[in-house]
């Protein structure tokens, strides 16, 4: 990937660190060290501070209980809170400090977004739906409510909104666009997936299907989300309403525990049930988001919805591959 010509020679004075900035690699970098180490340690202390604020107390290591209904509600807060920071962000040091753009047309809210918001509800919380009521009837399993209701759905929506939105403003908004933008769609969807694949290898009870689980269904599927919708609240819709619908039901998360309203549990093969990194690698989630990706595919090619390698690189030489792809605005 290469810089424009074109933004570089705009950058005035001092256009040696503008060029830094807006080379494609530099920008990934940022982004990745903001949204991932940065919000990533940013949510987990501001949610335990928050809970702390609110009464909670340590335990007998010295720890605050994950469990507790207090760190529910820390989550929601802290969420909701680093969610709009991250949306400044995400505007004003990705678009406007390193890519050198003054609009965020990925990040409108207009007729497309409002159209894909609820679709991608649907989406996220139908495969996770189908996929508990599949394995409820094929392995059985256990469900019940836990003591704090309200609470377990905070906790839910909080897990849910850090990462519907902060994930997705890094895999989507910055790596999957911005590699678009220089190597063209099916070169940058190969790529992000095996990235935000890579990011999860080392999640508590991955292992190497659930890695590859996550680089299909995750990766793939919602780039694929993105290039046929071409707005990033459709991506953010589906990725929160497939992990709420998990962790409202207790089910982990990409391998994490979760304390949602209801526990649900499976029986099974773990090929079946995905076991305890979740339903990712489970069989019937997979296959679902398999027939998802599938379509989503279909629409892109048949729509030309994508920019091939060529036209990504003559875009660049031309000194044009400044902005996102599809999108006006």
């Amino acid at each position: 990937m290469a810089t424009s010509p074109s933004v570089a020679s705009s950058a005035g004075p001092d256009s040696t660190f503008r060029r830094v900035l807006r080379y494609p690699l530099v920008t990934i970098l940022i982004g990745f060290i903001l949204f991932v180490p940065i919000f990533g340690i940013g949510f987990s202390l501001l949610s335990q501070l928050i809970a702390a604020a609110l009464g909670l107390r340590p335990d007998d290591e010295g720890q605050l209980p994950l469990d507790d209904p207090l760190m529910g509600w820390g989550q929601l807060i802290a969420s909701l809170v680093l969610a709009v920071l991250a949306m400044y962000a995400y505007r004003f040091v990705i678009v406007r400090w390193c890519e050198g753009r003054q609009s965020t047309p990925e990040l409108a809210f207009g007729a497309r977004a409002r159209t894909w918001v609820p679709l991608g509800l649907v989406i996220g919380a139908g495969v996770a739906l189908a996929s508990v009521a599949v394995l409820a009837v094929a392995g059985g399993g256990a469900s019940w409510a836990t003591s704090s209701i309200a609470s377990g759905i905070a906790w839910a929506l909080g897990l849910s909104i850090f990462a519907g939105v902060i994930e997705e403003l890094f895999a989507r908004g910055t790596l999957l666009r911005i590699s678009e933008q220089h190597i063209g769609t099916a070169a940058a969807i190969v790529l992000s997936a095996s990235i935000f694949g890579f990011q999860h290898a080392d999640n508590p009870n991955a292992t190497v299907l659930s890695t590859l689980a996550v680089a299909l269904e995750g990766g793939a599927m919602l780039g694929l989300v993105y290039v046929v919708s071409r707005t990033l609240w459709a991506p953010i819709a589906v990725h929160f309403a497939w992990n709420f619908t998990q962790s409202v039901l207790s089910i982990p998360v990409s391998g994490n525990e979760t304390f949602g309203a209801w526990r649900v549990t499976f029986d099974g093969a773990e090929w079946l049930t995905g076991g305890e990194f979740g339903l990712e690698p489970s069989a019937i989630a997979f296959g679902l988001w398999v027939i998802v990706l599938v379509v989503l595919a279909v629409i892109a090619a048949r729509r030309h919805l994508g920019q091939s390698w060529a036209a990504a690189r003559a875009a660049v030489a031309d000194g044009t591959a400044n902005e996102p792809v599809g999108i006006s605005g």
